[in-house]
């Protein structure tokens, strides 16, 4: 059964977000994490991201085939990491804020068919420069001023040229053609579109969100 991967970025009110894990923390229940989450986790941060992720089919080369460093990585982004009922409860409350708009500030939304829109970009990125982006693989909660405070190191990251900026993009093609067997959609998006909601959201003084979503 085919799936869509979501990525939801907003500006949201700051107060809205700054109250947002006190209206949840109340909930009961344990905190959960993958199974084999650390040991991936540690695997891609040193150097798991400079495994070969795809090859050409041979019997199609137009067709990417996902190696098992790619399934690896594609598992635990899908995983959605550590988390917990108030967790789970925040991100369905963020993405209700996100549909409430904030002068000044329009979405991001991404949808890949198979594949998880944020993993593309991490992938893209790799692990290095992955690292400097708020949140887990494309969920997080800024306030105004943490908004304020990850907008240069964002910047830097996203704002690539170049040839960076066309191995960047090749990436993520090779993320959604491969492991959403689509034609690779429009990675430029991906890295043109977080950044934007971010600076407007500075610009107002708003907070952010970030959701991903798997249907």
């Amino acid at each position: 059964m085919s799936t869509t991967g979501l990525w939801v970025i907003g500006a949201v009110p700051d107060a809205e977000v700054a109250a947002l894990p006190g209206r949840f923390a109340h909930l009961p229940g344990e905190w959960h994490t993958p199974p084999g989450y650390a040991e991936t986790l540690r695997w891609w941060l040193s150097g798991g991201d400079r495994e070969p992720f795809f090859t050409l089919d041979p019997d199609d080369p137009q067709t990417l085939l996902a190696t098992p460093a790619a399934r690896r990585f594609a598992e635990f982004t899908d995983s959605g990491g550590p988390s917990a009922p108030a967790v789970d409860a925040m991100r369905e409350a963020s993405l209700d804020l996100v549909r409430g708009a904030v002068e000044g500030s329009r979405p991001f939304t991404a949808a890949a068919r198979g594949a998880g829109p944020a993993a593309a970009l991490c992938y893209g990125l790799g692990a290095e420069a992955a690292a400097a982006l708020p949140g887990w693989f494309g969920d997080f909660l800024l306030t105004a001023d943490a908004v304020r405070g990850v907008l240069p190191q964002v910047e830097a990251v996203l704002g690539v040229s170049g040839h960076r900026r066309t191995e960047v993009l090749a990436r993520i093609e090779a993320w959604l053609r491969g492991i959403g067997g689509g034609d690779g959609g429009d990675a430029a998006e991906l890295l043109d579109g977080p950044v934007r909601v971010l600076r407007e959201a500075a610009a107002v003084g708003a907070g952010a969100v970030g959701v991903t979503r798997r249907y």
